[in-house]
């Protein structure tokens, strides 16, 4: 009998602390639900049959200009310039295998997006052109454990008025919000991963569970809405009701079907019917 208690005990210990390392930041829960009357356009409003490639100016201006809020995603340049780009390298968008962490921006600026007339832009040609007039979900890139684009962004923003929101994959990138910006609202990114090995396969654990949430204690979670069925997001969402941003919807009915289940919908390749307005 004492073996069962002490095991019912032990049992409870872990699962007490497991809900301490996934708990997220609750404090700003009404800051976050106000942005989830918004649609939020995944790298702008592109469409490639307009000629109008992702993370670009016109894809930017196109979403502002029918009311949609943006996603992007922020990289730092090897010179420290804040620019607009989502993959690791500029292979797919520009035919060039290299990082953009490892050029400068004017070796930057001579590429161009898909064959297109457009470049990569910088954020701060971005934050002009929408102008607080949708609010923005900035994704920070941080491909190493060099925390450098953080300070770096934050003084961007310092001067912009509109409203924003960060999210990260990275933890410590959350983290560095936390602790030097707390009044940025901030988001854990996670989804379901492909089998991996070794360190690798450890964080991927880590973060689909969201039990990175030690680290960057989340005011929401950003999570692919196709695999938001484990333990970890359900306790977050059910048992913390901390607001949820789903990514990435491309139909009308995955969109119709996360509008009714969580908050902020992230979508692309179609135009939901319902614009938004401030």
């Amino acid at each position: 009998m004492l073996i069962l208690l002490i095991v019912a005990l032990a049992a409870l210990t872990l699962f007490l602390f497991y809900l301490w390392i996934i708990h997220p930041d609750t404090s700003r829960r009404e800051e976050c639900l106000a942005f989830s009357r918004w649609d939020f356009a995944h790298r702008g409003l592109w469409d490639l049959e307009k000629g109008i490639p992702e993370n670009s100016l016109p894809a930017f201006r196109r979403a502002a200009e029918r009311g949609f809020a943006i996603e992007l995603d922020v990289h730092l340049t090897r010179d420290g310039e804040l620019v607009v780009f989502h993959d690791d390298t500029l292979t797919r968008m520009c035919g060039r295998d290299e990082t953009v962490e490892s050029l400068t921006w004017e070796q930057l600026s001579c590429c161009r997006l898909l064959n297109t007339d457009d470049r990569i832009p910088k954020l701060s040609e971005v934050l002009k052109l929408v102008s607080g007039r949708v609010p923005l979900l900035i994704e920070l890139k941080l491909p190493t454990g060099d925390m450098s684009l953080c300070p770096r962004l934050r003084d961007e923003l310092n001067t912009y008025h509109g409203q924003y929101l960060i999210e990260s994959f990275n933890s410590l990138g959350l983290r560095w919000y936390r602790r030097n910006c707390p009044s940025v609202l901030r988001g854990q990114l996670a989804t379901r991963y492909a089998p991996s090995q070794g360190l690798d396969a450890l964080l991927k654990f880590l973060s689909t569970t969201l039990m990175v949430n030690c680290l960057s204690r989340p005011d929401f979670i950003a999570y692919n809405y196709q695999h938001a069925t484990g333990l970890g997001f359900r306790l977050n969402h059910r048992l913390y009701k901390i607001p949820v941003f789903v990514w990435t919807v491309r139909s009308r009915l995955a969109y119709t079907n996360c509008q009714e289940r969580y908050g902020a919908v992230i979508f692309e390749n179609f135009l939901p019917e319902k614009v938004n307005t401030r």
